[in-house]
């Protein structure tokens, strides 16, 4: 590790030392946006799953979430869906030999 990091050390001052500066550009036009979070969202259970939607994203993005039972015994099994949504319904069920225990949503500011 020690070794690595003097190389990038090296590195980094042969660049500055050949002129390799970074460059920095502002935008000039159109106004900053920042994303906000899902507003107006609900969610249930939807057969061995459940589901999620949000009536408005505002930038953001939400998917269902499943928590599940195995019916061997064990820990909980959380599944999420795989795709992030902007609009309609997410969906998210629960893997083989598991069962439906509680429905949620997850979300996040960005998309």
């Amino acid at each position: 590790m020690r070794k690595l990091s003097r190389g990038l050390a090296a590195a980094a001052m042969a660049a500055a030392a050949l002129g390799f500066h970074g460059t920095a550009t502002a935008a000039t036009s159109g106004e900053a946006t920042v994303s906000g979070w899902p507003t107006g969202c609900s969610y249930g259970e939807f057969d061995n799953g459940s589901y999620a939607t949000c009536k408005n994203s505002h930038g953001g993005s939400y998917r269902a979430t499943v928590i599940c039972w195995p019916y061997a015994g064990g820990p909980l099994v959380v599944h999420d869906a795989t795709a992030w949504k902007t609009s309609g319904l997410s969906y998210a069920f629960c893997p083989p030999m598991t069962k439906y225990s509680s429905a949620g949503i997850d979300e996040r500011s960005h998309r």
